[in-house]
């Protein structure tokens, strides 16, 4: 299930701040004006969705960890109060993660109480075989019944289910009232299972580095692949050998680079040197093929692009930041474009931050499932984010480019101090 809106409040410059997203999401702006706030935001719910809300987690989500007070909005005296973030999916159903700092204590940790809103539109009660397996997995119950009121009015309870299955309101026996509280962790769970389905609590932010690309350095704390690129090889390794179409996908895509004729997977994890081999077309067909260490900047960040969005093993929905990095604003628009096809193919949810003005040109906004939001700072300083819509034509002439629309300031997120 897609995130379809978040709701972000009192975390670091989003005070008050609702976002309604797509498959694909691109967001502008100046420096400073908090598109990475958005985006940390999200991470932030994702480590409480986990239960991992330790410093150590945070930053390997790709957190920027700082001290409590500046995780909070701090537009006031006193920063204080929790960090309020709602995401909701397409179905309707919504999670609001509550997250404050346990006490007054010199090393304060952050603890999280979330609740579940949408009720409406599920099951009012599971059926007997989910009933059955509910029952041997109350992992969430007791967290999340304590959301659920459990002083509701049993004859509500029951005329509210009436109304929703048009059954007749059977008598309230004592039987049915001695169940009743069971009743309500066994629907606690339910909801649980489905909320489960929410992409969330695996989002990370990638910001890929040219040292772990160029090294490909070993997976570490998140797997299959680190927020800078660490376990790149042997994700590379798991596409080439056991999924296929993802691995052909990749290799399509790499085409993007006309001098690439092909890439070798060294499929021995034994060896010292850990590399894989690449064939350029223009070198003679006697020269050895040469390995990562070798490549330009740009190939190594499309195979980490390409590579994450492909796999079936890496988060539904994350964020990818420098991915204009290193590549001619030509292959900017054109990446962009194969990343949503690819994104859109794969399920994937993607968030983007950049300040390249030739990605925006790979965005056709007249697809909904693609949106563009420049994010700005109003006049309290509070972080803001506006829906661009797609550029009408002006008399006979074609549309303005997004590129030029937003280098000539039409779109905002252009400084104006200067």
């Amino acid at each position: 299930m897609k995130v379809n809106r978040v709701h972000i409040k009192n975390f670091k410059s989003a005070v008050d701040l609702s976002l309604d997203l797509a498959p694909i999401n691109v967001f502008i702006g100046e420096n400073g004006s908090g598109k990475s706030n958005i985006l940390e935001a999200l991470a932030f719910a994702a480590a409480a969705a986990a239960n991992k809300l330790d410093n150590e987690f945070l930053v390997s989500r790709g957190i920027r960890v700082t001290d409590p007070r500046f995780m909070r909005s701090a537009f006031a005296e006193i920063s204080e109060g929790a960090v309020s973030i709602e995401v909701e999916d397409e179905r309707g159903l919504g999670v609001t993660f509550e997250i404050n700092t346990s006490g007054d204590t010199s090393y304060p940790k952050w603890q999280s109480r979330r609740r579940v809103s949408g009720l409406r539109s599920l099951p009012l009660v599971p059926s007997e075989s989910e009933l059955t397996k509910l029952l041997a997995d109350r992992t969430w119950a007791t967290t999340l019944a304590e959301y659920i009121p459990k002083l509701i009015d049993l004859e509500k309870f029951i005329a509210d289910t009436h109304v929703a299955t048009n059954m007749p309101i059977p008598p309230l026996t004592a039987e049915i009232k001695d169940v009743f509280s069971t009743a309500l962790v066994l629907l606690a769970s339910s909801v649980n299972k489905q909320y489960e389905e929410i992409s969330l609590s695996d989002f990370l932010i990638y910001s890929p580095e040219i040292s772990a690309l160029r090294t490909f350095e070993k997976e570490g704390q998140i797997l299959p692949l680190g927020i800078r690129g660490e376990g790149l090889l042997k994700l590379l390794r798991v596409l080439a050998s056991e999924d296929k179409e993802g691995w052909q996908a990749l290799q399509s895509n790499l085409s993007l680079l006309d001098w690439l004729s092909g890439i070798d997977i060294d499929h021995d994890s034994s060896l010292p040197e850990q590399s894989i081999r690449l064939r350029d077309r223009f070198m003679a067909a006697t020269q050895p093929a040469f390995d990562q260490r070798s490549a330009n900047e740009g190939f190594l960040y499309l195979l980490f692009f390409f590579a994450l969005i492909v796999s079936k093993t890496t988060p539904r929905c994350f964020d990818n930041e420098n991915i204009d990095t290193s590549l001619n604003p030509k292959a900017c628009s054109e990446l962009m474009r194969r990343l949503t096809v690819l994104a859109l193919e794969h399920q994937k949810q993607i968030l983007f931050t950049t300040h390249n003005p030739s990605l925006l040109d790979g965005l056709n906004l007249h697809d909904d499932k693609q949106r563009l939001f420049v994010v700005f700072r109003n006049r309290d300083g509070h972080t803001s984010a506006r829906r661009i819509m797609p550029p009408k034509p002006i008399g006979n002439d074609l549309p303005m480019k997004l590129s030029e629309a937003f280098t000539r300031g039409l779109l905002g997120g252009i400084p104006q101090n200067f």
